[in-house]
């Protein structure tokens, strides 16, 4: 995610100091559309190619990439973690893994009943902004490590990217009380149907995170905003409406100001779940 946000201030740092008039434009527009992209896109999804199967053994693959709409593939997450965690709560990586510059994609197969959890993490990592030689750009370092370089902010940062599949009946999915930041659902991840009330609940490290924002994105979205926007409660606990079926990105972020960690001034935190809404079988 850093070093994605730096490239693009770079281009938009280049267009401003080129000299030609017709290049500022280029420079303001850009710098717009940083400033949009950085709040609100670049989002990490988690594609599989079937939520659900009757019994297995089943062939299971599943594209992982980071983008500003949802399900297009655009920026690849690299050589980062990918597991396959049961209902038992062993976690496996695939068998194979192709790792692209636009996405990545593992294969496995599936046999025991149950569900399972798919996950791409960037595990806990520091990353400091830094300015040197007017340029400005991230470095994997904490802020303790950057000798006489200009940190302009130090982060902790965590993702993760979740996916949900079921063989055969629906299990309980291990919890993520030990995840810096997680999405839980009133339902169960595979059995959601467009049009009913659902319930997410957000947590850091196990406890409710109060007053948390879920964004909530559809397949068929052209642009980086999402459909809307869920406010959740001091529990943690936010109402959400799926009303059309397909699949939905649910984001949610969480930045915290530290001043105990001599490494970073913020820590960073996002988790994204992606769902599928069947059509509602009440509704024929």
């Amino acid at each position: 995610m850093y070093d994605r946000l730096s490239n693009r201030e770079g281009l938009a740092r280049a267009a401003a100091t080129c000299g030609n008039p017709r290049c500022f434009q280029i420079a303001w527009l850009l710098a717009a559309w940083l400033l949009a992209v950085s709040a609100n896109a670049h989002q990490k999804w988690l594609w599989p190619n079937r939520f659900e199967a009757e019994k297995g053994p089943v062939q299971l693959s599943f594209d992982v990439s980071w983008s500003d709409r949802p399900f297009t593939a655009e920026d690849g997450v690299g050589d980062k973690p990918l597991n396959i965690v049961d209902s038992r709560g062993r976690s496996t990586s695939p068998e194979r893994t192709f790792v692209g510059k636009t996405k990545s994609t593992a294969e496995c197969e599936l046999s025991q009943p149950g569900t399972y959890r798919l996950e791409s993490i960037d595990p806990l990592a520091y990353w400091s902004k830094v300015e040197t030689d007017g340029q400005t750009k991230w470095l994997k370092l904490g802020k303790d490590e950057l000798g006489d370089k200009k940190s302009l902010r130090s982060d902790l940062y965590w993702s993760k990217a979740i996916a949900y599949v079921t063989l055969g009946e629906p299990t309980p999915s291990p919890g993520l009380d030990t995840d810096p930041l997680s999405i839980a659902t009133s339902l169960h991840p595979n059995a959601i149907e467009a049009g009913q009330p659902l319930t997410v609940t957000v947590r850091t490290y196990g406890s409710p995170l109060p007053a948390a924002k879920v964004s909530v994105f559809h397949q068929s979205s052209e642009g980086h905003e999402p459909l809307y926007s869920a406010a959740c409660n001091q529990a943690g606990q936010g109402e959400l409406k799926l009303d059309m079926p397909g699949m939905y990105l649910l984001a949610c972020e969480h930045e915290q100001k530290v001043t105990d960690d001599p490494k970073a001034d913020l820590h960073s935190f996002n988790v994204y779940l992606t769902l599928l809404a069947r059509p509602n079988t009440a509704a024929k």
